[in-house]
């Protein structure tokens, strides 16, 4: 509609179309607006306004949220409610927008996770943090109950743990003051890839501005660091028993020293480094300056392409964690202390693929850290087959399946969730596919160990 329609005929339209929002137009076709049926009860009922010569141009919503089509589901759910608002404008491929409403996306995902973003957002102090970290569990049952993809699950819980950090971060700057430089704060393991199940401990770091001087910053930083870090833990996200925290004064370190750091991982490859490696590899800025971040990442990245030592030994090193079959193509599996045979879905399932796309993503200096968005960039740029990789997905789809609904059991039961699935709780159906997707896993992380073996 263009601007300069009366509200009146506007509604009219709105009325025709069954459509509760609508787009406002210049002369020239460019977006200027959105009008929603809101606005129309708020903007002009409210307030007394004449609907018949009044101009719609005068309550639409300015410079609408706008995200692309590629954007998920939890990730949109997040702008809308930072943005408390219940539309956004999606991009589509004529250059057009459609519009989508937050309740339609609430119909396709989990409305509880979309609340308790918005609610985290504004929380005004640990405690408040603490008792909405309690609904992660009851989350995580409800999506499972839904349907909802295992994919969606995993980066639905790491978007509410990087906002759980984002808070954090808001309330320790309000406490102990801005921040003297520029900085960057970056969680890594699986919340840094978006794959995140609930409470893990937490893998978290500081890139620091190359301005940083010791004497004059490194006490508000130690202050910041080790707020979040007790928060974090207070919300279930306990300490990393490796101290793999920015509250370690070794992981809060100015740019130049990040790079040096990768620098001496990759080029002298020693045994830590490799393990270095698995979690540092997988870093997300979630709070700050994140062109420290890009900067280091386009730096590592060039190294480990053009590092084939580091390679082999990074491809050797994911020998570690192979899928649970044996040489006849039997489950081979441990023993919980109930006795029961049982699989480590994590280790045995999940693990193997991070490694694989990992390994392949850095020699190919690829920059997604996701495991599913590596993997799609390895089949777009021929690295791996198309059908390869659409069969590793869905293997990677119903292993992480049987772990979320293994998780959502035990909580449901009271018991603390763990990755050890019973093998005497599966059907036959779903031995079958767990099988078959630990099949694929296996022949492809052979592949890959030949490869490098090789050295191609």
């Amino acid at each position: 509609m263009a601007s300069s329609a009366s509200i009146q005929a506007v509604a009219a339209c709105m009325t025709q179309a069954d459509s509760r929002a609508v787009l406002v137009l210049d002369a020239s076709g460019s977006l200027q607006g959105i009008v929603t049926d809101t606005d129309l009860r708020a903007r002009v009922l409210a307030v007394g306004l004449d609907p018949a010569t009044t101009p719609i141009g005068d309550i639409m919503t300015v410079a609408p949220l706008i995200v692309p089509a590629t954007q998920t589901a939890s990730d949109a759910l997040l702008l809308m409610a930072r943005r408390n608002v219940r539309y956004i404008l999606v991009t589509l491929p004529d250059g057009g927008f459609g519009i989508v409403s937050v309740f339609e996306l609430l119909r396709q995902y989990d409305y509880n996770a979309a609340w308790l973003v918005g609610d985290i957002h504004v929380a005004p102090d640990v405690a408040a943090l603490t008792r909405l970290s309690q609904h992660l569990p009851s989350t995580l049952v409800r999506m499972v109950q839904n349907g909802t993809p295992a994919r969606d699950i995993a980066h639905s819980l790491s978007l509410l743990g990087q906002e759980i950090v984002h808070r954090l971060l808001k309330l320790a700057e309000s406490r102990f003051g801005a921040p003297p430089i520029p900085y960057a704060f970056m969680v890594a393991g699986s919340m840094g890839r978006h794959e995140q199940t609930i409470y893990t401990d937490q893998d978290n770091a500081m890139i620091l501005d190359d301005s940083f001087v010791p004497e004059l910053h490194d006490a508000y930083f130690q202050q910041v660091a080790h707020f979040v870090s007790d928060g974090l833990n207070a919300c279930g996200y306990v300490y990393c028993p490796g101290n793999i925290m920015a509250s370690n004064r070794e992981w809060r370190q100015p740019l130049r020293v990040w790079r040096e750091y990768f620098r001496a991982w990759v080029d002298t490859p020693e045994p830590q480094a490799l393990v270095n490696a698995t979690i540092f590899f997988d870093l997300r800025c979630t709070y700050g300056d994140d062109s420290l971040l890009l900067r280091l990442r386009d730096d590592l990245l060039g190294r480990t392409r053009n590092s084939s030592l580091f390679q082999r030994l990074l491809a050797d090193n994911a020998q570690t964690f192979q899928p649970p079959l044996n040489f006849w193509g039997r489950f081979t599996s441990e023993r919980n202390a109930a006795g029961e045979k049982v699989i480590d879905l994590k280790k045995r399932g999940i693990v193997p693929v991070i490694d694989l796309a990992r390994v392949y993503a850095l020699a190919r200096g690829l920059p997604p850290v996701n495991t599913v968005e590596r993997l799609q960039a390895l089949a777009e740029v021929g690295v791996l087959n198309g059908a390869d990789v659409g069969e590793l997905l869905e293997a990677l789809e119903v292993i992480s399946r049987l772990r979320l609904q293994h998780q959502a059991r035990q909580v449901q039961a009271g018991v603390a969730p763990d990755n050890a699935l019973p093998l005497a709780s599966l059907s036959a159906l779903e031995r079958n596919h767990l099988k078959g997707a630990c099949e694929v896993v296996a022949r492809l992380q052979q592949g890959m160990f030949r490869a490098y073996r090789s050295g191609t």
